[in-house]
């Protein structure tokens, strides 16, 4: 099959064949289609021919025979006599009691008086299995009497009746009638009237082929005659749809049931027979003709037709072999020689042209085509080292935009460099970012080159304006500036400076530079958005890391003091009737001990949400160091049982007074000392100890510890919300992280500030600046603070103050 698919010969043979077989198909198609319409058609005609010749047999034997000897009848004497009579149901059967009237074959003999009252009814002997009631009960006895004529013998107004009937039951019959006259008047009638089956089976002879009868009262019902008995069945679709107008004859082919128990194709023809007063439609009867006899011929036109056929085909095959061969087949193989030579890289050897014909032609073209291809190969040959060259450079400008990772300044150094290997050997590189309306050099390629400066070249400044800038001069080389555009903004310029002993620098180098420069203004871009995010999304982890350790220390520290409360709460409930007073009195005060440190911790959280949210204000005033120092340790030790656990030293003058809220100033030395005397691990002291300056303006606190001090790495986070050294579930030592970051703002807010000396194992050091109240003879109106009980009046705050995070 593949040899075939590759064979242009092949496959126009078989072109050809197809054609010849379509062309003779077609004909040989509407040959037997034709010749089957004129079976079909000279079978209906057949039938048709039949159908009318069975109504003219019903007619001209049935119904003549019948009527005459019925009019015959009915003039006997005697019998218009007895009819005539007073009492003619018990006259005439005595009349015909010993001389029986001369019956046709196959009939009954109905006889009745004036008012169509059977009188006498007598069937023929081979009707034995037949009922006469239905027949007494026949429309030709009523259409006799109602005045109807029959012309089947002497002229066309002769009284009587005559016509197929359909009997009660659905029995079709022929029946006819003619009345008894006397004086003038009817005084009975006399019917003769034949079963329909005996009658088509009488003269099937004649027929030859299966007869049927539909009636027109009920047209779904087809009656057919087989070996002499009625079969119901129903009615084919195409006669009943052609009855519906009422025509004289109906014809169609269908298939039938045979006497076997199959089925056959017939032709079937139905005649349309009247009703005995001959103006009503009794139905149709007729003859269905098998097409078998009349297929025999189209048979032999079918096996003729194939035989043509096979000799065409077999004309057509040596008439197109021969023609392809001489015409297509060589000139062709030529051709395929000629071209496989080119294809193989012979491009010296022609095609030989022997027609002028398509081929000849096609030959031609060949050969103006190989001398093309040998042009265009030593051309592409030419174009593949300029090629080579220029997608070495494009990979350079691939591999320096794939180092957005390695950060800012080595992506820098990647695109110079490459724009230095894009220029070729000996030339420097040079990538300058836009800062105002100014160029600064960012990175030069080689790094130890001197080009630092742009605007040493005269028209280096239109890269701003978005131009492309060459410029040479004899010593200094020749220069090439192409501007960055980002969202179609001059962000910078890339430039290559060439010796002037190197010819200038190319234009498709020129194109490669541009590529460069505009996907090095967007790769920069997104190497320094790439840092920032990288950045946010380290102190994003970092600030959930802290949230998460606060969470959990919060936990930590809220369950400590609700867990002293709750556990002492329901001992005292357990032993409160047999402790004595003092046990009780302890531990109410452990439990008011927990319950202070509980609100220690739940006010630093809400002053710290305070400030965080800038809700809070500061009221400054002056306030007594020493008083503030006193009741911050005095504080601190009602929150311990027992009084703090290691001493703190007061070394602050009475006289050095701080400019501050009170209360926000409490509670930056509760929680300095606080984590003074915490960290000191219950050994060594805290010393407290404060200096004003000359002017008194500004106070130095320091809160020294000799505890475990802070590593150096620690000190710049302590001020850090939710910052703790160690972090652990399992640390020693409690707090919420939030203290000295509360402490920072506080400070800050006040215009002071706060540094930490920590040496690891030797203590702590934590120093703070404070503004202070200027003396009396330090402030410029010469006046004096007022003072009563050793603190400052109220009058002398500056107002409220926000406090700033």
């Amino acid at each position: 099959m593949n040899r075939l698919r590759a064979s242009f010969a092949a496959k126009l043979l078989l072109g050809g064949l197809i054609l010849s077989l379509v062309v003779i198909g077609g004909v040989s198609a509407y040959l037997l289609v034709s010749r089957d319409s004129q079976t079909r058609a000279g079978a209906l005609s057949n039938s048709d021919n039949r159908a009318a010749v069975m109504r003219e047999v019903l007619l001209r034997f049935t119904g003549a025979q019948s009527f005459s000897t019925a009019r015959g009848l009915a003039t006997q004497a005697p019998l218009v006599e007895v009819l005539a009579s007073a009492n003619p149901a018990v006259a005439v059967p005595a009349l015909f009691a010993s001389s029986p009237p001369v019956d046709l074959a196959d009939e009954v003999l109905v006889i009745t008086d004036a008012h169509g009252t059977p009188v006498y009814a007598r069937a023929d002997p081979a009707l034995s299995n037949v009922a006469v009631a239905p027949y007494v009960q026949s429309s030709a006895i009523r259409s006799v009497l109602a005045g109807s004529t029959c012309g089947l013998v002497g002229a066309a107004s002769t009284p009587g009746a005559c016509g197929i009937d359909v009997l009660t039951g659905g029995q079709p019959s022929y029946a006819v009638g003619v009345p008894v006259v006397a004086g003038g008047s009817v005084v009975g009638v006399v019917a003769y009237i034949a079963p329909l089956q005996f009658q088509l089976d009488r003269f099937n002879a004649l027929f030859q082929f299966p007869t049927a009868f539909i009636p027109a009262g009920d047209r779904q019902r087809e009656i057919r005659q087989r070996n002499g008995a009625d079969v119901v069945a129903t009615a084919p679709s195409a006669i009943v749809n052609q009855i519906t107008s009422h025509p004289d004859v109906v014809h169609a082919t269908y298939n039938a049931p045979t006497t076997s128990g199959g089925s056959e194709q017939v032709a079937g023809s139905f005649a349309a027979v009247m009703a005995p007063d001959g103006r009503t439609l009794a139905g149709y009867v007729g003859v269905e003709v098998p097409l078998a006899p009349f297929v025999g011929d189209q048979r032999t036109d079918e096996l003729t037709l194939g035989v043509i056929t096979i000799f065409a085909l077999l004309v057509t095959a040596i008439l197109i072999i021969v023609f392809v061969e001489v015409v297509v087949r060589r000139p062709i193989h030529r051709l395929e020689r000629g071209v496989a030579r080119i294809a193989a890289g012979d491009y010296g050897t022609p095609v030989k042209v022997r027609s002028r014909d398509e081929l000849g032609r096609l030959a031609t073209g060949v050969n103006r085509m190989r001398d093309s291809i040998a042009r265009y190969t030593s051309d592409l040959q030419q174009a593949r080292a300029r090629l080579d060259g220029a997608v070495e450079r494009v990979s350079g400008v691939s591999r320096a935009l794939t180092t957005t990772t390695g950060g800012l300044a080595a992506l820098e150094r990647e695109v110079v460099r490459s724009a230095a290997a894009i220029a070729g050997d000996a030339s420097t590189a040079a990538l300058a970012l836009r800062e105002g309306d100014a160029m600064i050099v960012h990175a030069v390629w080689p790094q130890d080159s001197s080009v630092k400066d742009l605007y040493a070249w005269d028209g280096s400044a239109g890269v701003l304006e978005g131009k492309v800038v060459r410029e040479a001069h004899a010593a200094a080389g020749s220069l090439l500036a192409v501007p960055m555009f980002y969202q179609e903004q001059v962000v910078g310029a890339l430039a290559i400076v060439a010796p002037s002993d190197l010819p200038a620098i190319a234009e498709d180098t020129e194109r490669v530079l541009s590529v460069l420069a505009n996907n090095a203004a967007i790769a920069m871009e997104n190497a320094r958005l790439y840092e920032q995010e990288r950045e946010t999304v380290r102190r994003l982890r970092e600030l959930d890391a802290m949230k998460t350790d606060f969470l959990g220390t919060v936990q930590h520290e809220l369950r400590t003091p609700l867990t002293a409360i709750l556990g002492l709460s329901d001992l005292i409930e357990m032993c409160w009737d047999v402790w004595e007073e003092k046990p009780k009195l302890d531990a109410v005060r452990d439990i008011q001990l927990a319950a202070r440190n509980l609100y220690d911790i739940v006010e630093t959280i809400i002053d710290f949400t305070a400030v965080e949210g800038e809700t809070v204000s500061l009221s400054p005033e002056a306030v007594p160091l020493r008083g503030a120092v006193k009741q911050a340790v005095e504080t601190l030790a009602e929150r311990r049982r027992g009084g703090l656990p290691i001493p703190v030293d007061d070394d602050v003058p009475d006289d050095v007074v701080v400019e501050a809220d009170p209360e926000r100033f409490g509670q930056v030395m509760r929680a300095l000392i606080d984590n003074a005397v915490k960290f000191s691990d219950g050994k060594g002291r805290v010393n407290i100890h404060a200096s004003a300056s000359s002017d008194a303006a500004r106070v130095r606190i320091e809160v020294a510890d000799q505890g475990i001090g802070i590593h150096a790495q620690d000190v710049p986070r302590i001020f850090e919300r939710f910052y703790q050294a160690d972090s652990s579930a399992t640390r020693r030592y409690g707090g919420t992280g939030m203290g000295l970051a509360l402490v920072k703002r506080f400070v800050t807010a006040h215009g002071a500030t706060i540094d930490v000396e920590s040496t690891p194992g030797s203590g702590t050091r934590m120093v703070l600046d404070w503004p202070g109240v200027p003396s009396a003879s330090s402030t410029p109106d010469g006046g004096t603070h007022a003072k009563k009980d050793g603190r400052t009046r109220r009058g002398s705050k500056r107002g409220a103050m926000p406090v700033r995070p």
